[in-house]
């Protein structure tokens, strides 16, 4: 592990404006998430929003969320320069912003079909689905794990996923789970992080009654 990834794993991190590296491509993402980014963006906020959004980025980011084959894989290190730049330019900083924007693009994720299977389900069993759903989107070391406790909340346990230490990663886990619930039962689940490390989060969910 390199020096710039050392330091962005133990502190507040900064966008990276490097090239992408073999780190890089250890934690990968769909291209469909980049797509689906860029269509929900442009067609909740507007196009020159989209644009200013893609003017802060480096020029190889840019080209991606342009370019990117919704069945192919790319570094999940772009996504995290864009959620950087999404949260201090159009949520301007705003934490609650953020995940109300960040809910909004994982609903978007959602298909026409998908969510008429989760209009069926129940907010524990979508919750409980995430580590499934994650390996559609995601491929790499990061491993999730669903556990109910006895008081009824749903902890999802995240393992050697690299952003963990990244606060608005954090959000954004939160925001995709959150967004799944909401698809489900039109309702949004109380949520918090009890537990973080370098690699590791938990994340925990408390159903809506």
């Amino acid at each position: 592990m390199g020096e710039d990834d050392a330091a962005a794993s133990d502190s507040w991190p900064a966008i990276s404006t490097g090239s992408a590296s073999v780190l890089d491509d250890v934690q990968q993402l769909k291209g469909l998430t980049f797509e689906t980014a860029r269509r929900h963006i442009t067609a909740e906020f507007g196009a020159p929003v989209w644009e200013s959004l893609m003017a802060a980025l480096p020029r190889h980011t840019q080209a991606l969320f342009k370019e990117a084959n919704i069945n192919d894989w790319y570094p999940e290190s772009e996504m995290r320069r864009f959620i950087h730049v999404l949260h201090d330019k159009l949520a301007e900083g705003n934490d609650e912003r953020f995940l109300e924007i960040a809910r909004g693009l994982a609903m978007a994720g959602i298909n026409r079909f998908f969510r008429m299977i989760l209009n069926l389900a129940s907010a524990g069993f979508v919750l409980r689905k995430v580590p499934v759903l994650w390996t559609r989107l995601r491929r790499g070391p990061a491993k999730l794990r669903a556990e109910v406790t006895n008081d009824g909340r749903v902890l999802i346990h995240y393992e050697d996923f690299r952003y963990c230490r990244d606060p608005l990663y954090r959000l954004l886990s939160i925001a995709n789970c959150q967004a799944l619930v909401l698809a489900a039962t039109d309702r949004l689940p109380q949520a918090e992080v009890i537990d973080c490390t370098r690699t590791t989060m938990t994340l925990s969910f408390r159903l809506p009654a």
